[in-house]
């Protein structure tokens, strides 16, 4: 039954995958794969590594997400393993369920291709062994090794692995029978396995300085005052995302003082250690700050067990899981459907017209390059040029998902939010370059008015394309040629 249902699961998110457009930051994510020893500065490198798995197998949207598909899986199964010899079979079988029907760990974990998706692997790597290995410290010079290798497999995935990290170093603190283990030198061994292990993103940042911990930080010191309101509301957003069933028992069982043999059980405290300091980080910068969704992933992905064990000591007897059971599985379906067939093709175009509809922005590939090819000057101006450009750092790569191996092979973004582009090759500082610009029109903002600081030169109007949706106009993008004249840009990021 539990591989049914993890077969079941995969061909939904497969489903969704090949339906729905790419992301933002999907798109983003491509250049990642393209340039693996400069993908750091806001994720490290993990995101990177499944970016190129995924553009090996093939240049689409599908092949790019099929590596979190598969590494989704695999971490469902560990997890798995690791719940049921914490709490028991029953509590396997739940947790396969729960973790194929919340859209909030599915969606970001195994169906995008994001940083949480190697993240949730790592993280379900770390708990497998955490379920093995109790005193929650190595004692042996393989069990250094093993737990100094996962950690920094998931450091390499996203900076969420602080915290996570943090709190197991407090967790063997406050056990007697796992302190006691830091008289032996196996602990110190593993964070030192840690440390070289991760080498990769202190090396770069020491390099670039530390601009990737000086850009993360920003966005949270950068904040106003706290508003509690926003810090609830952020916390229903995302019992909203988890789906109400599953988000409210997931919420629940971090509560302390719950009954029941499961909550006696010795993982149950472990496992409140991990997530509820996620939890309490991001529900408190909610209320200063925008949080996105997906940052929270974590640590209901470590609430996972406990949910998955407080229903298995329920039972299906009790009216309650069955009520919720029947509720999810009659009601969520056919909403992602609709929700996947809108994106792609606009189905409530009746009652949401595509203008209005923001995920129309979320350009197909082939619809781009339809939009591209409609215009001969725009066409010819594209495959001559030596680099492609936005003002917005997720157009290229759109842009680069719609050219294939027709693209120039050189894409940029000339704004003072350029990402990773700022430290990308794209522009080439010794020689003159012939360029073209491409974004989403704004009334009263055309490219070819824009002052962009030297090198940028000659900007010059080709005019617009609309690119469709299920025959549709979606999104009118303006194009534009440039040169790029010898000399470096004066990217912020860099010095």
């Amino acid at each position: 039954m539990v591989w049914f249902v993890l077969g079941l699961g995969f061909c939904l998110r497969l489903l969704l995958a090949a339906l729905l457009p790419p992301g933002y930051d999907e798109a983003y994510y491509v250049f990642y794969g393209r340039q693996l020893d400069l993908s750091y500065f806001d994720h490290p490198v993990a995101v990177g590594i499944w970016s190129w798995a995924g553009q090996q197998i093939g240049g689409n949207t599908l092949a790019l997400r099929l590596p979190s598909l598969l590494s989704y899986t695999a971490a469902l199964v560990l997890l798995a393993d690791a719940t049921k010899r914490w709490y028991g079979k029953s509590a396997h079988f739940w947790l396969v369920l729960l973790g194929s029907s919340c859209p909030l760990l599915f969606l970001c974990g195994g169906v995008f291709l994001l940083p949480d998706s190697p993240l949730l692997l790592g993280l379900a790597l770390l708990l497998w062994w955490l379920s093995r290995h109790p005193q929650l410290t190595p004692t042996t010079a393989r069990e250094a090794l093993e737990l100094g290798a996962i950690a920094a497999a998931i450091t390499l995935s996203k900076y969420h692995a602080f915290i996570v990290l943090g709190s197991l170093l407090l967790a063997s603190f406050s056990n007697p029978r796992s302190r006691q283990h830091w008289r032996q030198p196996w602990p110190y061994l593993s964070l030192l396995i840690w440390a070289t292990l991760a080498a990769p993103l202190w090396l770069w940042n020491s390099q670039n300085d530390w601009i990737s911990f000086a850009f993360q930080s920003g966005r949270t010191g950068a904040s106003n005052s706290f508003v509690l309101g926003h810090s609830v509301l952020f916390l229903l957003t995302q019992l909203g995302l988890l789906f109400p069933t599953a988000g409210i028992t997931l919420l629940s069982v971090l509560w302390p003082r719950h009954r029941g043999d499961w909550n006696d059980k010795p993982a149950t405290p472990l496992l409140r250690m991990l997530a509820i300091p996620q939890l309490l980080v991001f529900a408190v910068l909610a209320g200063r700050m925008q949080v996105m969704a997906s940052w929270l992933v974590p640590a209901w992905w470590v609430a996972l067990p406990m949910a998955s064990a407080w229903i298995a000591s329920k039972g299906w007897a009790s009216r309650r899981v069955r009520g919720g059971a029947l509720f999810t599985g009659c009601t969520l379906p056919p909403l992602l459907l609709v929700a996947g067939l809108q994106m792609r093709w606009g189905i409530l175009q009746s009652w949401l017209p595509t203008r209005e509809d923001p995920s129309a922005q979320l350009m197909q590939p082939a619809e781009v390059r339809k939009a591209l090819q409609s215009n001969p000057e725009i066409w010819s101006a594209v495959q001559a040029a030596e680099v492609i450009a936005s003002h917005r750092y997720e157009i290229p790569g759109f842009l680069a998902l719609a050219l294939g191996e027709e693209g120039p092979g050189r894409f940029t973004t000339l704004s003072n939010d350029p990402r990773g582009f700022a430290y990308w090759p794209s522009l080439n500082p010794s020689s003159p370059s012939q360029g073209v610009l491409i974004a989403p029109v704004e009334v009263g903002s055309p490219l070819s008015k824009r002052e962009f600081p030297a090198p940028i030169q000659a900007v010059k109007s080709l005019g617009s394309i609309t690119v469709q949706r299920a025959g549709r106009d979606a999104l009118e993008l303006e194009v534009a040629s440039f040169k790029a004249g010898p000399g470096v840009y004066p990217w912020p990021y860099r010095r």
